[in-house]
């Protein structure tokens, strides 16, 4: 069987009146294998998904156009020392979802060669204040995260966008919902609190408000006990900043979704998600079964030099994985596991263990260009 006779037993399944492109086949194909699609079929409505989207490619491929997909991602890191550490720039997790999103580009091109472009949209700066990020540290991560895309020769791939300049572009002005929408937040807030849905949005709301002034380990510990729907004696100031922050959220996703401007902005786009949704292409972000989202953990290599995304706190302190520099950062870029512990040598400003010369070659073959990344201290 071909790889793409899945799609195409479809089709006789579920004629369309017009007559699809067979590269619309394929692209579709290869955008719900595995490789690239998180969801599960069921989840994603394939049979009521596949006409649009095949629509869509079609679209674009009879005007000779490269195909589009949009995500709205990349916010910035969260402010978690448990999940980042220190960190508050893009690092190897970043980086290993842009190479993803190359590969995804390359296997489209085989087929169509005006190949594909991938429209990120970052809502950092949208979402910064509820979770307590001040816009210079969005822009910084921004700013790094387009430095990483041009070392990989990415830049006609990946195209980066704010969410509130197309918001402005697209005439999209939420402010005359912003009340009800508020008492809708305050209302399912109250309505809906102790169940499941308000427990896993507090969970989630914890894992992204800043935290840094508090130890890896203790946030950890509390991250833990918040599956008991209360947080630990000592933490109350915490919680009720937790419960502001999803109202908060609640007003913010709504605006999100309300008033989202990307099928404005490319009407012929693919628009994907990070999470499972119904209806919607959900993609892995830097390979299949990694579901922690780059910019929720730290990147680190397995001895078998596998792309991994955990928390910092899996990897701080173990023996087994050596914190790599780029030089003049004084924050890790990627975890390595080895066999043995590497020799190490002083720790960096965050009491981070530093490597030994042969991880910065090391870096350099990950990295070539990485010298480039760091400018001065005013940027980062």
């Amino acid at each position: 069987m071909s790889k793409f006779s899945f799609t195409s037993g479809l089709r006789n399944m579920h004629a369309p009146s017009i007559v699809i492109d067979d590269r619309a086949e394929k692209i579709f194909s290869v955008l719900i294998s595995g490789a690239y699609r998180r969801n599960s079929l069921t989840r994603m409505q394939l049979a009521e998904c596949r006409p649009a989207m095949l629509s869509t490619l079609g679209r674009r491929i009879n005007r000779g156009l490269p195909i589009q997909l949009t995500v709205l991602a990349f916010p910035f890191k969260v402010p978690n020392p448990a999940k980042v550490g220190a960190r508050r720039l893009p690092d190897f997790a970043e980086l290993a979802a842009i190479r993803h999103f190359c590969a995804l580009g390359t296997t489209i091109q085989d087929i169509y060669p005006p190949g594909l472009e991938i429209h990120i949209v970052h809502d950092g700066l949208f979402i910064a204040d509820v979770f307590g990020i001040e816009p210079q540290e969005v822009h910084q991560y921004e700013t790094y995260f387009a430095k990483l895309i041009s070392l990989e020769a990415a830049s006609n791939l990946i195209r980066c966008h704010d969410f509130g300049t197309l918001q402005r572009r697209s005439a999209l002005d939420p402010t005359g919902s912003t009340e009800a929408l508020r008492f809708a937040a305050e209302r399912w807030w109250q309505r809906h609190r102790g169940t499941a849905e308000w427990q896993l949005s507090f969970r989630k709301t914890l894992g992204m408000i800043n935290l840094r002034d508090f130890p890896a380990v203790s946030v950890a510990d509390v991250l833990q006990h918040a599956r008991q729907r209360r947080l630990p004696s000592g933490w109350e100031r915490v919680e009720r900043r937790v419960h502001e922050a999803m109202v908060q959220y609640h007003i913010k996703d709504a605006i999100i979704h309300q008033f989202d401007p990307r099928p404005c902005c490319f009407p012929d786009a693919i628009h994907a998600t990070t999470q499972e949704r119904h209806g919607r292409l959900s993609l892995w972000m830097v390979r299949r079964g990694q579901s922690l989202l780059p910019w929720h953990g730290v990147g680190c290599l397995d001895d078998r030099g596998r792309v991994r995304v955990v928390h910092a706190v899996e990897v701080l302190d173990r023996p087994d994985y050596s914190p790599v520099f780029i030089g003049g950062e004084d924050t890790p870029f990627v975890y390595r596991k080895s066999a043995r512990p590497p020799p190490l040598s002083t720790s960096g400003p965050n009491n981070e263990r530093r490597s030994s010369g042969r991880e910065d070659d090391f870096v350099r073959e990950l990295l070539p260009a990485s010298a480039s990344l760091v400018t001065s201290s005013d940027t980062y």
